[in-house]
């Protein structure tokens, strides 16, 4: 290379050496859920990406990516670039049940090793519930009733597997069968319960409070050991007679393990500002659920935290899927 040439080269180099790189976001960011409209990650989902787009000023562009309980929406962002442009939306059963109720080697991804934690989004209850097909069923006592005094278990819709976890934990407690039948999501569970395709389904506040308050549904009880703020009417499983009941569900936002701290950074800084607007805090509460930590070491500490305890859960109610 000529003189002129070779300082002309080594002069771009130093100058594009010298640029700094471009914040993130500078594209449009996919954030995966791994369940069908309408229900409580694909809520969330929607609800912050929206928020994030307002201070990040690029899409956040909600992607849903149903079935196998999380596995296929995981297994994706897992193998995703690790530059923050692809994050997951997952709820505590894809981080802390599957590991609990899966056989080994039938999860092809581990909660805690192939994924960043960046935000825990939101905590709320399950919400036990019937529709047309047990309109005379008012309580869980009368659901427990009605139960036993039939061959047949009932039919209890399933949309994650710790829905189903949540219900044969009650089930074990109380002596009584349900027969699971799989749903990729708490969105088309809500149709067929409402059309009197399935008798019960333990569901996510934020599906079915709608139609609860429509009078399409009837909640018969919350599966925390608080009463929900946005269903005070509504008793815990525990009042109902299964005293030491207690399943609470959160959701989190995930990104694929390595990315960039200062990514991370980001995310966190926009999520802590959006979790405490007045106008998000009564959103989730008309929901039916509490905001989370914009912390990724919170949310580090709950899956763990939770993986050791639905681990118990499983064991104890002998519950394991292929």
């Amino acid at each position: 290379m000529r003189l002129p040439h070779l300082i002309a080269a080594c002069c771009l180099a130093a100058v594009t050496h010298a640029l700094p790189a471009a914040a993130y976001p500078d594209k449009p960011v996919n954030v995966v859920v791994g369940f069908a409209p309408g229900g409580t990650n694909d809520i969330l989902a929607r609800l912050v990406s929206s928020e994030l787009e307002k201070r990040l000023g690029q899409p956040f562009i909600v992607e849903n990516k149903p079935g196998a309980n999380s596995m296929i929406s995981a297994n994706y962002v897992k193998a995703a670039p690790n530059d923050g442009y692809t994050l997951l939306v997952i709820s505590s059963g894809g981080l802390t049940v599957n590991p609990a109720v899966y056989k080994p080697g039938r999860l092809t991804y581990d909660p805690v090793k192939d994924f960043t934690p960046i935000a825990l989004l939101a905590k709320f209850p399950l919400v036990i519930t019937t529709g047309p097909k047990l309109k005379d069923v008012k309580s869980v006592a009368e659901l427990i009733a009605l139960q036993k005094s039939q061959k047949m278990p009932l039919t209890h819709g399933v949309a994650t597997s710790t829905f189903q976890l949540a219900a044969e934990l009650m089930a074990t407690m109380a002596g009584v069968d349900f027969t699971h039948v799989p749903y990729r999501g708490s969105g088309p569970v809500v149709v067929d319960l409402t059309g009197g395709q399935i008798d019960l389904a333990f569901l996510d506040s934020a599906a079915v409070i709608p139609s609860v308050n429509a009078g399409r549904l009837h909640a018969l009880a919350v599966t925390t050991i608080e009463r929900s703020p946005v269903l005070p009417d509504v008793p815990t499983v525990a009042e109902s007679g299964l005293a030491g009941y207690d399943v609470p569900i959160w959701s989190a936002l995930v990104a694929p393990a390595g990315t960039p701290p200062e990514v991370v950074r980001t995310l966190n800084a926009a999520l802590a500002d959006i979790l405490k607007q007045p106008e998000i805090k009564e959103r989730y509460q008309q929901l039916g659920m509490d905001t989370g930590s914009a912390d990724g070491e919170v949310l580090g500490r709950a899956i763990s935290t939770d993986i050791e305890r639905w681990t118990k859960v499983a064991r104890d109610a002998g519950i394991q899927l292929e």
